[in-house]
C-alpha cells in the first residue's frame, strides 16, 4: 500500500509530521496513479483466472458428485469476485483522479495564458493616450480640408474675369441669327393654278381606295383572323 500513501502525500503513522509536505508535481502525480492501476490490471487478470478455474473445478466435482467440493469451489469465486469488484471500483477511482488532474493542468495553462494576454493589453493600452487619438483625428481633418481647398484653388480658370451679361447679349444674338437662316433655307410653296381639276384628283383617289368591312363581312373577317391566330398558338 505504499504506492496509495505516496500518491495522497501521506506518510504512515508514527512520522514525525513536522514541516509542510511538499508540493506534488501534477505530471510525477499523475504517472503514479497510472502506476497503480497498471497493478490493480494486473491484480484483476490474476483474479479472473482463478475465478475461471474454480468454475471449472466446481462443475467438475459436480459430475463426480462431490457437492460439497462443489460448493467450497462456488464460496472461493464469490470471494474472488468480490475481489476483482473491488479492484475495478478503485481503478475506476483513479482514474476519475488521472482526468481531474489533466483538466486541472488544462485550467492552468489557460489561466496563465490568460493572464499574459491580459498584461499584454495593458501595456498596449497604456502606451495608447486618448487624447493623442483626439488630437490625431483633429489633425487629419485639418488637412483633408486644406487639401480640398487647395485642389479647388488648383482647378479655377485663371484670367476668367468676362462680364456674365455681356456674354448672355451675344449669346442670344447668335441664336436669332441661327433661327433667322433656317427660315431662309425652308422651300416656297406655290398654290395650283386650277384648284377645280386637283379637287376632281382628290375625289378620284378617295373613290378608287376600297371600302371598309362592315356588318356580316367584318365579323367574318375577325372570326378568320382569331381562327389564324389560334392556329399559330397551337403550332408554339
Amino acid at each position: 500500500m505504499a504506492f496509495i500513501f505516496n500518491m495522497f502525500g501521506n506518510k504512515p503513522k508514527g512520522g514525525s509530521g513536522k514541516g509542510s509536505a511538499p508540493k506534488k508535481d501534477p505530471n510525477h502525480a499523475i504517472n503514479t496513479l497510472r502506476t497503480a492501476i497498471t497493478k490493480l490490471e494486473k491484480r484483476s487478470t490474476h483474479l479472473e483466472k482463478q475465478i475461471d478455474m474454480c468454475d471449472k473445478r466446481a462443475k467438475a466435482k459436480v459430475k463426480r458428485k462431490d457437492k460439497k467440493g462443489a460448493l467450497i469451489e462456488l464460496k472461493k469465486k464469490k470471494k474472488l469476485e468480490q475481489q476483482q469488484n473491488s479492484l475495478m471500483g478503485k481503478t475506476l477511482n483513479l482514474e476519475t483522479q488521472i482526468m481531474t488532474l489533466e483538466e486541472a493542468m488544462m485550467n492552468v495553462e489557460t489561466v496563465a495564458a490568460m493572464k499574459t494576454g491580459a498584461e499584454a493589453m495593458k501595456q498596449a493600452t497604456a502606451n495608447t493616450n486618448i487624447d493623442d487619438i483626439d488630437e490625431l483625428n483633429d489633425d487629419i481633418a485639418e488637412a483633408v480640408d486644406a487639401q480640398t481647398e487647395i485642389n479647388e484653388a488648383m482647378s479655377t480658370i485663371i484670367g476668367d474675369d468676362f462680364d456674365e451679361d455681356e456674354l448672355e447679349d451675344e449669346l442670344r444674338m447668335l441664336e436669332e441669327l441661327e433661327a433667322e437662316e433656317q427660315f431662309e433655307d425652308l422651300p416656297t410653296i406655290v398654290a395650283p393654278a386650277n384648284t377645280n381639276s386637283n379637287k376632281d384628283n382628290a375625289t378620284q383617289i378617295l373613290n378608287d381606295l376600297p371600302s371598309a368591312p362592315t356588318g356580316q363581312k367584318q365579323k367574318a373577317k375577325i372570326d378568320e383572323d382569331e381562327d389564324e391566330l389560334n392556329s399559330l398558338l397551337m403550332m408554339n
